[in-house]
């Protein structure tokens, strides 16, 4: 039986929220005052790298121990199950057409296929040595812990019948967008409709296995555009 609407709207903001606060202490570490007060958060990679897998760590270990409470299988409770072979092939299919359509509209538009924050984080990352960690967090961290977030914990818990759950996906979408503030609002317009491919196929697939794994194959493939662009 899965947390009521309120409970899981509850614990989803707490998870979000102790994630957010060892970030906050992470930048802190690795900022200084000065850098931390600026409009704009310096693009360092080493920051990046270990805060995006601080946070998604305390915000996951929080998740799994809420779903804990209602299930003894996390895994059950956050569906994750191994995806079918149709699933994955309808799943990857989506999200190649939507990939070459947003990479279409952005260079229509003379936009730059890669934002320039992505750019300079990655060069930083390359010289203070900590690449791989940044492939790591960006390519695996980030996804699971997102996933598990809007996709396992919160779809669990709010999309409860074949009425609430568009509204679910569409919300949960929204919110997802927002969180990727170091884009611009065309970039995070793009991120609302993979929001909204990924929700979809959370909810006919009801595995958030297949999410996590596309997902995971969006941010490879964002993080090779990046590394291609930053020479």
């Amino acid at each position: 039986m899965p947390w009521g609407f309120v409970a899981t709207v509850a614990i989803a903001v707490l998870a979000f929220g102790l994630g957010q606060a060892v970030a906050a202490v992470g930048l802190s570490v690795f900022l200084s005052p000065e850098a931390l007060a600026a409009p704009a958060l310096p693009a360092d990679g080493a920051a990046v790298a270990w805060v995006v897998v601080a946070a998604n760590v305390v915000q996951t270990v929080t998740l799994v121990l809420a779903a804990r409470v209602r299930d003894p299988s996390a895994r059950a409770y956050l569906g994750l199950d191994l995806p079918g072979r149709r699933d994955l092939l309808i799943g990857f299919a989506s999200l190649v057409v939507l990939v070459i359509a947003a990479d279409a509209a952005t260079l229509a538009a003379g936009r730059d296929l890669v934002p320039q924050v992505q750019i300079e984080t990655y060069r930083s990352a390359a010289a203070q040595g900590v690449l791989p960690l940044l492939w790591v967090a960006l390519v695996v961290v980030a996804p699971v812990g997102e996933e598990l977030l809007f996709r396992g914990f919160v779809f669990r818990g709010c999309a409860v019948s074949d009425t609430s759950a568009p509204p679910t996906i569409v919300i949960s979408s929204f919110l997802f967008a927002l969180l990727h503030v170091q884009y611009d609002w065309v970039g995070i317009v793009l991120i609302f409709f993979v929001g909204l491919l990924l929700g979809v196929l959370r909810w006919r697939s009801g595995s958030t296995t297949l999410v996590i794994l596309l997902h995971v194959a969006l941010n490879l493939e964002g993080t090779i555009e990046t590394m291609i662009m930053a020479g």
